[in-house]
């Protein structure tokens, strides 16, 4: 497994806190109040996740993250350009939890 970057604030940014891994996953994602949408998450970091998808949504706004075997995880969008979203857990995620998904979907 190989990890790169870190969560960032923004595209690019230098502010992330957590290395990063690239992976390619299908995933849930819902809005307080609403169903369930499909987005591909492109990284995951134990503190966050990138993810492509149809939505505009704001900064600040809730999420809940749906893994294929895991619980929901909320998370807050941190930003928004185009059809990428970066968002952060409201609980980081459990070091082991990120490699077991890594592995499982084959990260790069």
């Amino acid at each position: 497994m190989e990890f790169t970057g870190e969560l960032s604030t923004e595209p690019g940014s230098e502010g992330r806190r957590a290395a990063r891994a690239e992976v390619v996953l299908g995933a849930g994602l819902r809005q307080r109040g609403a169903h369930s949408v499909t987005v591909q998450i492109v990284d995951l970091s134990t503190d966050g996740f990138r993810a492509a998808t149809h939505l505009d949504l704001f900064p600040g706004s809730d999420v809940w993250l749906k893994l294929p075997g895991l619980e929901s995880l909320h998370g807050r969008v941190v930003w928004m350009r185009g059809h990428l979203m970066g968002c952060q857990f409201v609980r980081p995620l459990h070091p082991a939890v990120l490699d077991m998904i890594v592995r499982t979907v084959g990260g790069r």
